[in-house]
C-alpha cells in the first residue's frame, strides 16, 4: 500500500496543504492502492505514526511537514515533491531542509529550474504534476459548486483567475488577484470568475475591496471561495489567466490548455505549448493580450 500526503493549492513557504484530490494521488502507479492523509486534519501526525504504508508521496516541502516525516521514521520511505516551494529556502533552512531530504527516497520537480536547488547527489526526476481528470466525475463535482458560481459559468463567456490565498508580492500579490481586478474594471466587455481557496476580505487592499463590491453588484465578478476542484469551469472554455511573478508546473494552466481554453500567462517562466505570454509586471500588455483575444 502507498500514501499520498498532498494538497490542492502548493503552499508557500509556512503554509500546508489542506485539500487531497486525486490527481496527486495518480503520480504513484495506478495498479497500487493508494490512501490518502490530509495535514489539516487533527490527528494527521498520529495517523502518519500509525501507518504502515511502503511508500509516501509528499507534496509539500514545509519544513515542518518534512521534520514530521524524519522524527517519525517515515522519511526512508518518502518521495517529496518540489512545486516551486524550495525557492523560499536559503542560508540555514536550505541547509537545514537538504541535510533531511538526503536521507529520503527521491524528490519530484515539476519544473527543470529546481533540479539546481539540489546537490548533484540527490534523486531527483522531472514530473509533470497534471493527470487528465475523471471526467465521471463531472456532475458530483459541480454539485458542490454553489449557486451563484453555477450560474455565472453558465450565462456566457467569462475569464478565470485562481488563488490559493491573497499574499503581497512585489507590491502586487503573488497571484495577480489585484491585478484581474484592475483587469475588470478597465475592460467593459470582461467577466471574471476569481477563485480563491482562503479568502480573507479583512487583508484585501482597499481598492481591490471598492472593485469586489463595485462588479459583485454589477454581475461581472462572481469569487468561488473555498477548496473545490476547478477542471469542471474548464470545460465551460473560459479564458485562463496565469498572473504569478514565478511558478511551477502550475496544474491549472495544463487544466485549462486540456480542455482547450484561451491560456494567459506571464513570461516569469517558460510556459507550456498553447500559452500566451505577456510582460510580466506590464499591465498594459496584460491588457492588450486579453483584449485581442476576448
Amino acid at each position: 500500500m502507498s500514501i499520498c500526503v498532498a494538497g490542492r493549492f502548493p503552499p508557500p513557504i509556512g503554509g500546508v496543504s489542506v485539500y487531497v484530490t486525486r490527481r496527486y494521488a495518480g503520480l504513484l502507479k495506478a495498479s497500487e492502492q493508494v490512501t490518502k492523509l490530509d495535514f489539516s486534519e487533527k490527528n494527521f501526525l498520529l495517523n502518519l505514526f500509525n501507518s504502515k504504508a511502503q511508500k509516501y508521496e509528499v507534496n509539500s516541502l514545509n519544513l515542518f511537514v518534512v521534520l514530521a516525516f524524519l522524527f517519525l521514521g517515515k522519511i526512508r520511505n518518502s518521495v517529496f515533491i518540489d512545486h516551486n516551494a524550495s525557492r523560499h529556502y536559503s542560508g540555514i533552512k536550505r541547509k537545514l531542509l537538504l541535510a533531511i531530504l538526503k536521507y529520503c527516497d527521491g524528490i519530484y520537480v515539476v519544473n527543470p529550474k529546481l533540479v539546481l536547488f539540489y546537490p548533484p547527489q540527490f534523486n531527483v526526476e522531472l514530473i509533470s504534476p497534471f493527470l487528465p481528470p475523471d471526467e465521471s466525475e463531472y456532475n458530483s463535482i459541480v454539485e458542490n459548486y454553489p449557486e451563484p458560481v453555477k450560474t455565472f459559468i453558465n450565462d456566457g463567456s467569462f475569464t478565470v483567475n485562481s488563488a490559493w490565498k491573497y499574499i503581497p508580492c512585489e507590491g502586487e500579490d503573488l497571484y495577480g488577484v489585484g491585478t484581474s481586478l484592475k483587469l475588470l474594471d478597465a475592460i467593459p466587455s470582461m467577466k471574471l470568475l476569481l477563485v480563491i481557496g482562503i479568502y480573507e476580505p479583512e487583508i484585501l487592499p482597499e481598492e481591490c475591496k471598492e472593485l469586489i463590491e463595485k462588479h459583485i453588484e454589477s454581475g461581472r465578478l462572481c469569487i468561488l471561495t473555498g477548496q473545490h476542484q476547478l477542471w469542471p469551469v474548464f470545460k465551460k472554455k473560459p479564458t485562463c489567466l496565469r498572473l504569478t511573478p514565478t511558478d511551477g508546473d502550475s496544474v491549472s494552466v495544463r487544466e485549462a490548455l486540456y480542455f482547450s481554453c484561451l491560456t494567459i500567462a506571464s513570461n516569469s517562466i517558460a510556459r507550456p505549448k498553447g500559452c500566451v505570454s505577456y510582460e510580466y509586471d506590464s499591465f498594459e500588455d496584460l491588457k492588450r493580450v486579453l483584449i485581442e483575444h476576448l
